[in-house]
C-alpha cells in the first residue's frame, strides 16, 4: 500500500490483487470443446477450427475433422462417418479442475456448464469487487458455490498474500475441511494443438479420396492388447504423413517464390483415405462360422493358434465361393455407402472434378482386383470395343474363317472365357481359367466408380491368378488378338506388298486391361507375402531370365537411389564378366548342342507342338520395352521398393509386409499421382 497526500486529502493506494488459475481473461470467454471415448479417460480439446464451428452451430450437428465425424452437441456425442467405432462423449466447458500430477504434470477436468456459469458469476463479483470502484473482495471471500454435478464439493474464492485464486473444496465443517482435497480451478484451457492440425488448414481443396481395403489379420490388429495398428489407425498416419511432406514441401516453395519476389504458388490439394472394414463383419460373434471356429480350437498353444484363426483363417475363407462372395458384396456395399456419405458431406467433390481410387493391402488387393472384374464384366461385357483406328479390339462378328475375337468368345456360351470358372469336359478343350473370384452365382452389384488409380501393397494376386489358371486365359487372348489382327489384313492381290500391319511386331503382351486409370503393384523385395503381375501377362513360353525386370519404385518413374544405380551397374558387370569368362571351347560346344536341339524340335515338330510354341518366343523379349494395357496411364505394372544402403534382405522380411504405408516411397509416390497442378481461387476453403 502507498499513501498519498494532497493539499486537502490523503490517499491510500492499494496493488490490484493478482490472479492464479486464469488462462484466458477474456470478456467474453469462448467454449472448448472436447470429446473422451470412455468413462476415466482423459478429455481432450477439439481441434480450433472445430470448437469455432460448435460454437457458432448453435446446438446443431457440425461435421469435424474434416467431415470424418459428426458432434452432435444436443445428445453430447461425436460418431464416425467412415469407420467402425464406438462413440465418443463430447462436452463443452470454460471451467476446468487443476488435478496435479506433479511438478510439472496436471490433468485438467471440465466442469459442466451449470457449474462453470456459477463459478464465472463468482469470479466476476470477484472481479468487479477487486477493481478501482470496488468495495473489497472481504464479501467475496465468505461466499460459496456448491457444486450441481458433485455436491460434496463447494468452490470459493481464496486468498493468499496478494494472488486470487478460486478453489474447490469437499464439503464438509469445523476443523475437517482444512485437511480434505482441494484443486484449484482454471479458467480457458490454454494454449494447446491438436497434432496436423496446421498442416491440415494450410491445404487446399479436397480433390481426391482413396478407399483402402485391409488384408488378412485385422480381427488381431483391432484388438487393444496388440500394439500392431489397425487399418483405420494406419490410414490416419498415412493422412497425417502426407498432408505434413505436402505442406513443407509448398511452404519451402513459397519461400523460394518470396526471395524471387514471384506469386506464390497454391496451396496443395488434400486427399482423403477412407478405410473399407470387412473382417469385422464377416466375423461377426454371434454368426455359426465364428462360434463352430471356437468350439474346435483347441486350447493349447493360444498365441499361435490367435494366429491361425484371426489371421490364416481369413486366407481360408476368401478361397470359399460362399465367404469369397459375402467378403466381395461386403465390401463392395461399403465402398457405394461410403461413397455416397462422402458426397453428402462434400456435395461439390465431384463437380469439381473429384478423383477416386483404391488402395489394397495384402488380401485387400486379391478383393480390389475381384472387384474391378466384376466391374469389368458387368460393364464392358456388352459394350462394343475399338475402333477403326484400333483395329485389334474391334468386335468381330463377321469375321472370315471363323475367328473368335475378345468379345465374341466373352459372350460365346460353349467358349467361356469370363470372370468365373467354368469347368472343361476334356483335355482337348481350351484351358480355360479365370481371372476373377470363383462365386456361386453371379454378381451384379459394382461400385459407383472407375477408380482413378488402382495400388496393390504387399500384393498376393499373382499367386491367386496362378492358381485360377489366368495365365492361360491372358495367353488365350493374346493369341485371339494376333488373329483378330491377321484376320483384318486385305489378301486380294498376293504380288502387293503387304501393308504395314503385316510387319508389325507380334504382340507380346495380353491385352487384358481392368477398368481402371492406372494400376500398379507396389511390393518391397523381401515381403514374403508379395508377388509379381505381369509374367502372367506374357506368353507362357517365355523364360524367367527373359521377363522384364521390375521398375523401383519413384515418384516419377525416374528418380532411382545413387546406391541403388551402383548396385546394378555392380550386377550388370558381374554378369558380363560371367560371359566373357567363357573359354572358345565352351562357347562352340553350347552352339553345337544348340544346333543340335534346334534339329531335333524340327524333327519332332507335330509330335511336341505345345513344346516348340512355348520356346518360339525365347528371345522375343529381351532387351525389349514392353508396355502392358493392365497398366493404364503406366505402361508398367510391377514396381519395387529401392532397397536401402544397408538391407539384409532376411531381417527386412519380417516388417516388410507392415510397413508400407509408412514407408517414404510410397508415401512420396501417392502424394505424385494424387496431386492436383492448377486449382481454382474459388474452390479453396
Amino acid at each position: 500500500n502507498t499513501i498519498f497526500h494532497t493539499s486537502s486529502s490523503q490517499y491510500l493506494i492499494s496493488k490490484m490483487p493478482s490472479w492464479e488459475g486464469i488462462e484466458d481473461a477474456s470478456t467474453m470467454l469462448p467454449r472448448i470443446w472436447l470429446t473422451r471415448t470412455k468413462e476415466g479417460d482423459v478429455w481432450k480439446p477439439l481441434r480450433k477450427i472445430d470448437c469455432k464451428a460448435l460454437n457458432e452451430s448453435r446446438g446443431e450437428e457440425v461435421f469435424i475433422e474434416g467431415g470424418r465425424a459428426t458432434a452432435d452437441p444436443k445428445n453430447g456425442t461425436i460418431r464416425y462417418n467412415f469407420i467402425n467405432r464406438p462413440q465418443t462423449k463430447l462436452m463443452p466447458a470454460t471451467w476446468f479442475t487443476r488435478e496435479e500430477k506433479s511438478s510439472k504434470e496436471f490433468v485438467l477436468h471440465p466442469l459442466p456448464e451449470m457449474d462453470s456459469w456459477q463459478v464465472e458469476l463468482l469470479y466476476q463479483n470477484a472481479v468487479r469487487a477487486s477493481s478501482s470502484l470496488g468495495e473489497g473482495i472481504e464479501d467475496i471471500l465468505k461466499e460459496e458455490v456448491i457444486l450441481e454435478s458433485d455436491p460434496n464439493f463447494k468452490v470459493m474464492l481464496c486468498r493468499n498474500g496478494g494472488v486470487l485464486s478460486l478453489k474447490k473444496r469437499q464439503k464438509t465443517s469445523g476443523f475437517f475441511s482444512l485437511g480434505g482435497p482441494q484443486f484449484t480451478l482454471q479458467r480457458g484451457y490454454g494454449a494447446y494443438s491438436v497434432e496436423g492440425e496446421d498442416d491440415d488448414n494450410s491445404l487446399g481443396p479436397l480433390t481426391h479420396v482413396v478407399f483402402v481395403i485391409h488384408g488378412i489379420g485385422e480381427a488381431m490388429w483391432s484388438r487393444e492388447d496388440v500394439d500392431t495398428l489397425c487399418m483405420s489407425e494406419e490410414c490416419d498416419r498415412m493422412r497425417a504423413n502426407i498432408s505434413k511432406k505436402k505442406v513443407a514441401t509448398w511452404r519451402e516453395e513459397c519461400k523460394k517464390c518470396e526471395k524471387a519476389k514471384k506469386p506464390l504458388p497454391m496451396p496443395p490439394n488434400r486427399v482423403e483415405f477412407l478405410p473399407i472394414e470387412w473382417s469385422n463383419k464377416i466375423r461377426s460373434p454371434g454368426q455359426s462360422l465364428m462360434t463352430s471356429l471356437t468350439s474346435v480350437t483347441l486350447r493349447s498353444i493360444p498365441a499361435l493358434r490367435a494366429i491361425a484363426n484371426d489371421v490364416i483363417f481369413d486366407v481360408l475363407m476368401y478361397l470359399t465361393p460362399e465367404y469369397c462372395e459375402a467378403i466381395i458384396e461386403c465390401v463392395t456395399t461399403q465402398i457405394i455407402e461410403q461413397y455416397s456419405t462422402f458426397q453428402r458431406i462434400h456435395p461439390t467433390f465431384v463437380a469439381r472434378g473429384g478423383k477416386c481410387s483404391i488402395i489394397g493391402h495384402s488380401l485387400g488387393s486379391v478383393i480390389a482386383w475381384d472387384i474391378l472384374s466384376i466391374l469389368k464384366d458387368n460393364t464392358e461385357r456388352n459394350t462394343p470395343k475399338g475402333n477403326e483406328s484400333d483395329p485389334i479390339n474391334v468386335d468381330g462378328d463377321n469375321l472370315q474363317n471363323g475367328v473368335y475375337t475378345l468379345s465374341t468368345l466373352d459372350k460365346s456360351a460353349d467358349n467361356p472365357l469370363g470372370y468365373q470358372a467354368c469347368a472343361k469336359g476334356s483335355e482337348n478343350d481350351s484351358k480355360h481359367g479365370t481371372w476373377g473370384p470363383c462365386l456361386p452365382k453371379k454378381m451384379t452389384r459394382i461400385i459407383p466408380f472407375t477408380p482413378h488409380m488402382t495400388i496393390f501393397l504387399g500384393s498376393p494376386v499373382g499367386l491367386f491368378l496362378t492358381l485360377r489358371g489366368a495365365h492361360a486365359v491372358f495367353d488365350e487372348m493374346r493369341a485371339i488378338a494376333e488373329a483378330e489382327r491377321a484376320s483384318l489384313i486385305p489378301c486380294d492381290d498376293e504380288e502387293a506388298d503387304p501393308p504395314p500391319v503385316f510387319n508389325a511386331n507380334p504382340i507380346i503382351c495380353s491385352p487384358f486391361s481392368l477398368p481402371t486409370g492406372a494400376l500398379y503393384n507396389i511390393f518391397h523385395p523381401s515381403d514374403p507375402v508379395s508377388y509379381r503381375i505381369e509374367p502372367l501377362l506374357l506368353p507362357e513360353g517365355v523364360a524367367n531370365d527373359e521377363l522384364p525386370p521390375p521398375l523401383f519404385l519413384s515418384p516419377d518413374g525416374k528418380t532411382i537411389r545413387l546406391h541403388v544405380k551402383a548396385r546394378q551397374v555392380f550386377n550388370n558387370f558381374g554378369s558380363l564378366s560371367e560371359i566373357f569368362n567363357k573359354s572358345v571351347e565352351t562357347a562352340a560346344a553350347a552352339a553345337a548342342a544348340a544346333d543340335k536341339e534346334a534339329a531335333s524340335k524340327m524333327e519332332n515338330f507335330d509330335s511336341s507342338r505345345q513344346q516348340v510354341t512355348k520356346k518360339s518366343f525365347e528371345g522375343c523379349i529381351k532387351g525389349k520395352e514392353v508396355s502392358f494395357n493392365l497398366g493404364g496411364r503406366s505402361s508398367r505394372v510391377d514396381f519395387q521398393i529401392q532397397p536401402g544402403v544397408i538391407d539384409n534382405e532376411y531381417l527386412s522380411a519380417v516388417t516388410a509386409h507392415s510397413s508400407y504405408f509408412i514407408h517414404d516411397d510410397v508415401i512420396d509416390f501417392i502424394i505424385f499421382n494424387t496431386k492436383t497442378e492448377e486449382f481454382e481461387s474459388n474452390d479453396i476453403e
